[in-house]
């Protein structure tokens, strides 16, 4: 019987992560498949509004590490932080740490 091959661990951090401003998204190509995190600007704040990725990278546990990258790429632009995808909610509360790009007042409920 055929033994399954352990999953290499993907490191997103050598994977360049693409702003498509026209379409308002960013993303990063992992393989085939393609992570995605749309937004919308206005002046130095950026609206996180949806993540959007594969089923089967998620089961390899990359949503965290996705949405540290798109943080890092919001903090390497200047921008100012809304939050409104429940996911990047949920990795800032568990990272309080990010939470220094928040807009003044913006709650994490």
């Amino acid at each position: 019987m055929p033994t399954k091959k352990p999953t290499e661990r993907i490191d997103l951090s050598k994977l360049p992560l693409s702003d498509d401003t026209e379409a308002r998204r960013v993303a990063m190509q992992v393989g085939p498949l393609r992570a995605r995190m749309e937004y919308d600007r206005s002046s130095d704040r950026i609206f996180l509004t949806l993540l959007d990725m594969p089923k089967a990278l998620e089961e390899q546990g990359l949503v965290p590490p996705f949405i540290e990258k798109v943080l890092q790429w919001v903090e390497e632009n200047k921008w100012k932080l809304v939050p409104t995808d429940p996911r990047v909610k949920d990795y800032l509360r568990q990272h309080p740490s990010w939470q220094r790009l928040l807009v003044k007042g913006v709650q994490l409920r």
